[in-house]
């Protein structure tokens, strides 16, 4: 099914900005151009960054009254600085004395949640988790509420935040070799949202489809999921494989599916490939930049494959 998309909104570094650290943050995030202090109080970062790009994807839609919008909510990694704020207080205290704020704030719909109380939006709203290929599984939900009629247009929002000293803290809780994995990453934080809906909205920021499912990683298991969706990419398309969902070791097979050299196939590296908002963040670069009119991404989460087609 082919969403039409009538706003898009982020906020992130930047698009393809080469790493000063082992983690590239945010400095300044302004919230509160958008929300009103005693709400805004409540917010860890990960909402703060959602709420701004979902707010600036309503605004560029046009939409005066976003309360009837379905919201889709999508993370990697989630509330992350909350969660190990969660597990250090768990840890020190053996559980006796948390701060309840941790607790609902550590979930990865939080983002979501707070984005339909200040929109005082009672739509569906739903938040999905798929490790790196979360931006292409939140786009499949959300075909899955237009096709069914829950929702006439869907707001998908995401991303994931990135802190100097997880490392540090991973490694003091016992945890050194998830502090290896994530320094491997390097991981650029930001967040990207689009509206969508099942027709136009008079402007020309093309239609976009997803899929995310089991096959193999080989030219024949890209090739049929590309056909079992209609996507056959142009010869102009750009084609662009994920280095944070496998981009690597799918670039052979992602040539031969597509009929493409594997040196016209671009490899997201550091800044847009380690940024989670992943796919979404290379649709945002293709409308706002103008840089293609049609983009393909292909990536591979352990036995998963997923990629996602835009044209204008």
């Amino acid at each position: 099914m082919r969403l039409y998309i009538h706003g898009i909104g982020s906020l992130s570094r930047g698009l393809d900005e080469p790493f000063e650290q082992e983690t590239s943050c945010l400095e300044d995030i302004p919230i509160k151009d958008y929300v009103r202090p005693a709400f805004r109080r409540r917010f860890a970062k990960l909402s703060k960054m959602t709420y701004i790009a979902a707010t600036r994807a309503i605004t560029d839609a046009g939409i005066d009254d976003p309360s009837e919008l379905s919201i889709v909510g999508f993370s990697a990694l989630g509330e992350t600085t909350v969660s190990l704020d969660l597990l250090a207080q768990i840890r020190k205290s053996m559980g006796r004395t948390l701060r309840p704020w941790l607790v609902p704030n550590s979930v990865h719909n939080a983002p979501a949640g707070y984005l339909s109380i200040g929109l005082k939006n009672h739509s569906p709203s739903v938040t999905v988790s798929q490790g790196w290929l979360a931006p292409e599984a939140g786009l499949t939900a959300a075909e899955d509420l237009l096709a069914t009629g829950a929702a006439r247009q869907v707001l998908i929002v995401g991303g994931d935040e990135a802190s100097p000293d997880w490392l540090t803290r991973l490694e003091e809780a016992g945890a050194p070799h998830l502090a290896k994995k994530l320094a491997q990453e390097a991981l650029q934080e930001g967040a990207v949202a689009i509206v969508v809906g099942k027709t136009r909205s008079g402007r020309e920021l093309g239609s976009v489809t997803a899929g995310v499912e089991r096959a193999a990683a080989n030219p024949d298991g890209i090739a049929a999921l590309l056909a079992k969706h209609s996507v056959g990419p142009g010869p102009d398309a750009q084609i662009r494989a994920r280095v944070s969902a496998g981009g690597k070791e799918l670039l052979e097979a992602i040539a031969t599916a597509t009929g493409r050299d594997e040196k016209n196939i671009l490899l997201d590296g550091p800044g847009l490939g380690t940024a989670q908002a992943g796919s979404f963040l290379a649709l945002a670069a293709s409308i706002q930049n103008n840089t293609t009119k049609e983009l393909l991404t292909v990536g591979r989460e352990i036995d998963e494959l997923a990629f996602l087609h835009w044209v204008r």
